[in-house]
């Protein structure tokens, strides 16, 4: 970064101090979701911000520090915090059937989670490394899922495959929404994960 008289700050310096670290990891959340990793370029988000790129590295590293900050942001918002939404929940049922509501209806600054969901797991095909961290984030989900399962009265084994078709089902909805939106219906996807608390004596939890 080039020196500046003491005193003086230059257009470039106060923007990139107005912008915060959270301000690029969405815009490029949003370049994640329309048009895949691939969109995720320095030099395009500090367009889409209106800034110059030098400013970027006011809070990154490099491009890798920046994506390393979408899988934090993905397995901080996109995963332990719908779970935390859910924890007041009375019982195990409420709080599965309440995470099913906000998975189907999450968003976050305008970004579709439908969308960007796809384009994770499109990422995950071609990093190696993106796919050890989406493999473990959706390993903390699947967890979550089997320990409420679990706790309803399921022996592991039966948690375990309920909690896969649930969330495979919404994974489903989320690739159908963005090409066949008649497809992608929330009622379904409300119905499978009925019928899945059901199979374990969900109408009485």
């Amino acid at each position: 970064m080039p020196l500046l008289p003491f005193g003086k700050e230059s257009h470039l310096t106060r923007k990139a101090k107005e912008l915060t670290r959270n301000d690029w990891v969405l815009a490029g959340l949003a370049a994640l979701a329309e048009g895949g990793i691939d969109s995720v370029r320095v030099e395009r988000l500090a367009k889409s911000l209106n800034v110059s790129k030098g400013s970027f590295y006011w809070h990154f590293s490099d491009r890798s520090d920046l994506l390393s900050a979408l899988l934090d942001l993905w397995e901080k918002d996109f995963t332990a915090q719908l779970i935390a939404n859910v924890a007041s929940q009375p019982t195990p049922r409420a709080r599965l059937l309440a995470l099913a509501e906000e998975a189907l209806d999450a968003s976050m600054d305008g970004v579709d989670v439908a969308q960007a969901e796809g384009a994770f797991s499109a990422w995950a095909v071609l990093d190696p490394a993106a796919a050890v961290r989406v493999r473990a984030i959706e390993a903390q989900r699947i967890g979550y899922l089997v320990r409420e399962l679990s706790l309803m009265g399921a022996d592991t084994a039966q948690a375990e495959l309920l909690a896969k078709g649930i969330y495979l089902a919404l994974l489903g909805v989320f690739a159908a929404r963005r090409y066949n939106p008649a497809l992608a219906e929330d009622a379904v996807f409300r119905r499978i994960v009925a019928l899945a608390l059901d199979a374990v004596g969900g109408r009485r939890r």
